[in-house]
């Protein structure tokens, strides 16, 4: 996944091209049938003529579409490209799904500036997980984020039993002195089981320097043996214990490549995002704000500070040019800044300017939870600051 200072310098270098951008966002997961045989080219090619392009520069980019090639794990592919057959053409190959493509049919397609929003949302909206792997002498770190798994340094300490070997045959550690009831085995695995906790508490000490690293709001999920995962936990500060929301039996082999580890952060993932999407429309349903306009309102006012809006966004609202302010109708809007020319956009191109202007946390429901959002919310909701 392309991060948030290469997505803005992405903005910045295609700004200097000469006429309109073609943004394309693609649904292109082979799991799905519809994808079969390059299918998403067709669905761009059909979304570009509804823009009104010229058939030549339509046929031009659907063309160099079917040639791309290295996206068998991609979900979404993205492309910016100039308005000339042979102008320039950029494409990313990205693992997660994106906000928006579902909700058009597979397929976004702008033609103008450079369209960022369903890449803007999704580095937004993502949570960061730290995923800790405990293994005997060492403990192998990982950051989840947008489906993908990125290892770092893992913390080792090797075990060094060199002078505990007398107490490995059946005795004591005196010489001449016989042991009794496997008293040399017992004094071994005591040595061996205070190594570990020493091991487990320098970890969680040196925890907080890693969590600095990654910013804030990151949670912490525990892959291990449940004797060793409770001991592990317990052994951290309250403030780490806190941060772990996950607990998972590990695979059977501690050495196993990150691919094989993906497809259990995904589901265990998935698991604690609809677990958390519930408990926060649960917040919202005692404490928070509902509905549409109020939603706005209460945004606008600076009161928001987490906000829940559904996967598949189709609602719009209306925008003052200058300052950047959004209502539901345009005679709120008109009020909200009477010298301000007002202007229709979609909510989604809307939300990353709002959540940075507002400094709020953005979170995508899907499933069950957007059902309920759309339902019982109106389709916006969000908790308060008062």
């Amino acid at each position: 996944m392309i991060g948030t200072e290469r997505i803005r310098a992405l903005g910045e270098e295609l700004a200097m091209h000469p006429g309109p951008v073609v943004s394309l966002y693609l649904d292109v997961n082979r799991a799905r049938p519809d994808n079969a045989r390059k299918a998403y080219a067709l669905r761009a090619r059909a979304a570009m003529d509804r823009l009104g392009l010229p058939k030549r520069i339509s046929r031009s980019l659907t063309a160099r579409l079917k040639m791309l090639q290295g996206i068998p794990e991609a979900r979404t592919l993205v492309v910016f490209a100039g308005t000339e057959p042979e102008g320039f053409f950029e494409s990313y190959a990205l693992r997660p799904e994106l906000p928006l493509v579902e909700a058009e049919g597979g397929v976004v397609a702008r033609c103008g500036e450079a369209y960022l929003a369903p890449l803007l949302l999704a580095l937004r909206e993502g949570q960061r997980y730290l995923v800790l792997l405990l293994a005997k002498d060492r403990v192998r770190l990982f950051v989840y984020h947008l489906d993908e798994a990125v290892e770092l340094d893992a913390f080792v300490q090797p075990l060094d039993a060199s002078g505990w070997r007398p107490l490995r045959e059946h005795s004591t550690g005196m010489p001449g002195v016989p042991a009794r009831g496997g008293s040399g085995k017992d004094l071994f695995e005591k040595r061996v089981a205070d190594w570990r906790r020493r091991f487990q508490l320098e970890v969680s000490r040196r925890l907080d320097g890693v969590l600095n690293s990654l910013g804030d709001d990151v949670r912490i999920v525990l892959l291990g043996q449940a004797p060793e995962l409770a001991t592990f936990e317990a052994a951290l500060p309250p403030a780490l214990q806190a941060l772990v929301v996950e607990r998972r039996a590990a695979p059977s082999n501690p050495d196993a490549p990150v691919s094989e580890l993906e497809p259990l952060l995904a589901e265990a993932v998935d698991g604690i995002e609809a677990e958390a999407g519930r408990a926060l429309l649960d917040r919202v349903e005692q404490t928070g704000v509902r509905g549409f306009g109020p939603t706005l309102e209460a945004l606008e006012e600076g009161r928001v500070y987490v906000l829940a809006v559904p996967w598949r966004m189709r609602r719009r609202v209306f925008r003052c040019r200058v300052s950047g302010r959004v209502a539901p109708t345009l005679a709120d809007a008109q009020r909200l800044c009477p010298d301000d020319v007002v202007d229709d956009v979609a909510l989604a191109d809307a939300l990353p300017e709002l959540a940075d202007r507002h400094a709020i946390r953005l979170v995508l429901v899907r499933g069950e939870n957007e059902a309920r959002l759309q339902a019982a919310f109106d389709g916006l909701a969000g908790l308060t600051r008062w």
